[in-house]
């Protein structure tokens, strides 16, 4: 990988395989991947270099086009269910393009090393495009034909675009020789997968948060409820005392009632 070319941690992780018969597949995770571009950069042979392991023998421009692939994770076997879609770089398909993005996950935007312009519309059309249609997918910016014996984009160029728009990987890659093809493939699967398992993980932490607060706020209420019946009954308790105070005071003691008939005199 050159000096250029970078895979943040979100990008990193296994290696894939493309399962050719997915007929008996039963996929864990399902995810959407949409590649946008400058018309005529390579995105079509892309695809149908990694989905078919061979590079196209004839060009044929592409409208709107979706692949389903099923790939599996060669370190745990996990299987992945992966939707392709390709989309028409020209200016006339934008309204039909922008369909394309909803729900996806992650968006690759391809530049051609031959073509300079097709990096300068990273930053006039795909990238404003992509983060207006699908802002919480992950980007991934690649440039193609890299096979080319004189490139005319400077690597140091697209490094800085890829770190600008804030892509989780930068590649290089070269469809008919296939070249860094894996590698981005890769980095993009490990990008939907990743992403999956950190919100899983939060998910999972927000419910335990949601349940320690319950308890807790169950406690309380046992708690307050036992305080106050405590309460309750030393008031009943003192109500009571009062009470009985009350009623021994109304009655006349034995001791007076002795003494008045001991005072009482006949006046003669």
């Amino acid at each position: 990988m050159s000096r250029y070319s970078y895979i943040t941690p979100i990008a990193s992780g296994s290696d894939y395989e493309v399962l050719n018969n997915d007929s008996h597949a039963h996929p864990t995770l399902q995810f959407k991947v949409v590649i946008v571009g400058d018309s005529g950069c390579g995105k079509t042979s892309l695809f149908s270099s990694y989905i078919r392991g061979s590079f196209p023998s004839s060009y044929e421009p592409t409208i709107f086009e979706n692949h389903r692939t099923i790939v599996e994770n060669i370190k745990t076997h996990e299987i992945l269910s992966a939707d392709l879609w390709d989309t028409a770089g020209q200016e006339e398909y934008e309204r039909l393009r922008r369909l394309s993005y909803q729900d996806s996950n992650v968006v690759i935007i391809a530049y051609s090393v031959d073509a300079p312009e097709s990096l300068l519309n990273i930053h006039e059309v795909w990238a404003p495009e992509v983060m207006t249609y699908a802002p919480h997918a992950s980007i991934l910016l690649v440039g193609l034909k890299s096979d080319i014996p004189n490139p005319q984009v400077n690597p140091a160029n697209a490094y800085n675009v890829a770190q600008s728009i804030g892509a989780v990987a930068h590649l290089t890659c070269s469809s008919i020789q296939m070249f860094n093809v894996n590698e981005l493939f890769d980095s993009v699967f490990n990008t939907a997968y990743n992403k999956e398992t950190m919100k899983k993980h939060h998910e999972s932490l927000s419910n335990i948060n949601k349940n320690d607060a319950y308890i807790s706020n169950n406690n309380n209420i046992t708690s307050s409820s036992k305080k106050n019946n405590n309460i309750n009954n030393k008031n009943n308790s003192s109500n009571s005392n009062e009470q009985s105070k009350s009623k021994s005071s109304d009655k006349p003691s034995k001791r007076f009632s002795k003494k008045g008939k001991s005072s009482k005199c006949t006046i003669l």
